[in-house]
C-alpha cells in the first residue's frame, strides 16, 4: 500500500497577478536591476574622468594644504617671514616657466608618467622641506616643486579633455573646476587640524607627503597611459617639434591673449583681496573665513549644473556668459561696503568663473590636436600664470599707494586694484564678443597637417 502524495498548499493566484508582497518586491528587483544597469553603462563611459577626477582631487588638496596651511606657519616658525613673498613668487615663476615644456612632454611620454612623476617628486620636496630652515634650500625646494605642479595640472587638463568625446568636455572640465576648488577650500582645514591636533608645524608637510604618495598610486594603478584618442593620434603622427608648437600657438593668439588679461585681473586680487576685506569692509579674519568657505562650496556645486548647460547651450556662449558675471561681479566688489556685499558679489563672481573656465579649456581641447593638446594647454597655462604674476605684484603696489580716476570716479589706494581689476575684465568680455564665435573650426594642428 502506498503512501498517499502529500501537496503543499499554495495560494490560488489569478493569471497575471501577483500577491501583494510579490509585487513590491518586484518592483524593486526591477528598479535595483535598471540603477545597476545605469550606473555600469555610466562608469564604462566615464571611468577615465573618475579616476582622473579622483586623481586631481587628491593632488588639490595636497597643494591646497602645502600652499595655504604649511608653509605660512613655518615660514614664521624659523624667522623667514620678510622672504614669503619670494618664497611663493619662486614656485608661482618656475610652474609657469615649465607649464608648456612639461605638456610638450605629456605629449610625447603620455599622461600618466608625467602625473606620477609629479606626484612623487611634490611628495619629497614635501618633506625635505620639513627638515630645512635654510632660505636658499627652501627656495631651491619651492622650484622643483614648480617644476612638478607644471608637470601635474597642463597634462590632468589634457588627459580630461581627451577622455570624453567633444560634447561633454564642459562637464568634464567643470568636475575638474569642482575638484579644485575643492582643495582650495578644505586646504587650510585640513591643515589647521593636522597642526593643531599635534601641536607641530611640521605635521602638514608629511599629511601633504601623505596625499602625493595617494596621487601617485592611483594614478599608477587606476589611470590610462594615454586616452584612446591621445593614442590613435600617437600611433598615426609623430610627436610635434617646437617648430610645430610654435605655429600651434601662433594660429589662435586671441586666446593666448584672453589667458594673459583674464588672469592678470586674477593675479590683482591675490595679495590684497583678505586685507580689502578686513580693512574695508570691517571683517575679522575668521569672519573672512566663514563667509568664503560656503561662498566656495556653492560655486563649486553650481559649477556642475554649469558644466552640462555649457554643453547644450554651446561653449562660446557659456564662456562669454561667463566673463561677462564676473566683470560685472568685479565692478560690485568695488562699490562694497558691507560683508553680506562683499559675499554676495564674490559669489557671483565665482560662479562667472566656474561657467566661463570649464568652456575655455573645452574648447582649447576641442582645437588642439591630440598630439598637441598637453603642450597648448602649457602654453595657454604659461600665459595664465605670466598675467597673475604680473597681476599680483601690480595689486600690490597699488594697494598700497595708488589712487586711481576712471570715468570721473576716483578711487583711493585700496580700491586701485580692484577697479583695475574690473577694468581687466571688462577687456576680456569685448575681446571674448568679437574674437569668438560659435562653430568657429579653426585647429591648432601640426604644419604638415592632420
Amino acid at each position: 500500500m502506498t503512501a498517499p502524495c502529500l501537496r503543499r498548499r499554495t495560494p490560488q493566484i489569478k493569471c497575471g497577478v501577483e500577491p501583494p508582497h510579490s509585487t513590491r518586491f518586484g518592483l524593486e528587483f526591477r528598479l535595483f536591476n535598471k540603477l545597476k544597469t545605469a550606473y555600469r553603462g555610466l562608469f564604462a563611459t566615464y571611468h577615465g574622468l573618475i579616476y582622473l577626477c579622483i586623481v586631481a582631487a587628491v593632488a588639490e588638496l595636497a597643494y591646497g594644504v602645502m600652499n595655504q596651511s604649511a608653509i605660512p606657519p613655518y615660514v614664521e616658525q624659523i624667522g623667514l617671514t620678510a622672504n614669503i613673498g619670494i618664497i611663493y613668487a619662486t614656485f608661482l615663476v618656475v610652474e609657469t616657466i615649465f607649464k608648456s615644456p612639461m605638456g610638450h612632454l605629456g605629449d610625447r611620454l603620455g599622461r600618466r608618467p608625467l602625473i606620477v612623476g609629479g606626484a612623487i617628486t611634490s611628495c619629497c620636496t614635501a618633506f625635505l622641506t620639513a627638515m630645512t630652515t635654510n632660505l636658499h634650500a627652501l627656495l631651491a625646494l619651492r622650484a622643483i616643486d614648480g617644476v612638478a605642479s607644471a608637470a601635474i595640472w597642463p597634462t590632468m587638463i589634457a588627459a580630461i579633455g581627451g577622455s570624453v568625446v567633444p560634447e561633454k568636455r564642459t562637464t568634464a572640465m567643470s568636475a575638474l573646476t569642482v575638484v579644485y576648488i575643492g582643495g582650495v577650500s578644505f586646504g587650510p582645514l585640513v591643515g589647521g587640524i593636522a597642526n593643531d591636533t599635534t601641536h607641530s608645524k611640521l605635521t602638514s608637510f608629511y599629511v601633504v607627503g601623505g596625499l602625493f604618495i595617494i596621487t601617485a598610486l592611483v594614478a599608477f594603478f587606476l589611470t590610462a597611459h594615454r586616452s584612446p584618442e591621445d593614442a590613435k593620434a600617437h600611433e598615426e603622427e609623430h610627436p610635434a617639434s617646437l617648430k610645430d608648437i610654435m605655429v600651434g600657438i601662433r594660429a589662435l593668439p586671441e586666446m593666448m591673449l584672453l589667458a594673459f588679461v583674464a588672469f592678470f585681473a586674477i593675479g590683482l586680487m591675490i595679495p590684497i583681496v583678505k586685507l580689502f576685506a578686513m580693512n574695508e569692509v570691517g571683517m575679522s579674519e575668521t569672519g573672512y573665513g566663514a563667509i568664503m568657505f560656503p561662498v566656495a562650496m556653492a560655486v563649486a556645486v553650481a559649477s556642475i549644473g554649469a558644466g552640462h548647460l555649457g554643453d547644450k547651450w554651446g561653449k562660446v556662449y557659456s564662456v562669454r556668459l561667463g566673463i561677462f558675471l564676473t566683470a560685472v561681479s568685479m565692478w560690485a566688489v568695488v562699490f562694497s561696503h558691507a560683508p553680506w556685499h562683499l559675499a554676495a558679489a564674490g559669489a557671483a563672481l565665482g560662479v562667472g568663473f566656474v561657467i566661463a573656465m570649464p568652456a575655455w579649456l573645452a574648447l582649447v581641447n576641442d582645437k588642439a590636436a591630440p598630439n598637441m593638446r598637453g603642450v597648448i594647454v602649457g602654453a595657454l597655462g604659461t600665459a595664465q600664470g605670466i598675467g597673475a604674476v604680473i597681476g599680483a605684484a601690480l595689486g600690490s603696489r597699488l594697494y598700497a599707494s595708488v589712487s586711481l580716476s576712471v570715468g570721473g570716479i576716483h578711487f583711493a589706494p585700496h580700491y586701485s586694484p580692484i577697479a583695475v581689476s574690473a577694468l581687466a575684465l571688462t577687456v576680456c568680455f569685448v575681446l571674448v564678443m568679437v574674437s569668438m564665435r560659435e562653430g568657429d573650426t579653426r585647429s591648432i594642428v601640426r604644419p604638415n597637417g592632420v
